[in-house]
């Protein structure tokens, strides 16, 4: 069997981009994600703001599929408020069908400034703000 032909059957490879806005960090995801591909996809978002001086993150995962129990959901939360403590504010945007709230309040129980959304305007609305 050829290399392609196998990734056919393979789940949505998950992916990232980063560009540099003027007032903020913009981080675009997609495919499926388990918890080790999320909370590598915190700690890169961490090194890079904390290197480049963003204090706002958007993350764009509208395209993301996560693959996360309800007990994962609560360890992404509070990975994500350790990993970006140092961020003031970070706008997660999110595929209505995905969002649970769960690593939202986990998140921000464990004192991160974070607040999803399910547009990308009000993302950026409410960095703004």
């Amino acid at each position: 069997m050829k290399a392609h032909e196998l990734s056919r059957n393979l789940p949505a490879m998950f992916t990232v981009g980063i560009t540099h806005g003027t007032a903020h960090l913009l981080v675009v995801a997609t495919g499926t994600a388990r918890l080790c591909d999320v909370c590598g996809l915190v700690d890169l978002v961490s090194t890079v703001a904390r290197m480049c001086g963003d204090r706002k993150v958007v993350l764009d995962l509208l395209a993301v599929r996560p693959e996360l129990s309800f007990t994962e959901h609560l360890r992404l939360g509070e990975h994500t408020a350790h990993a970006l403590s140092d961020i003031e504010k970070v706008a997660a945007v999110v595929d209505p069908r995905e969002y649970r709230a769960i690593s939202e309040r986990s998140a921000q129980k464990h004192g991160l400034n974070l607040k999803a959304f399910t547009s990308l305007v009000e993302a950026e609305a409410w960095l703004a703000s």
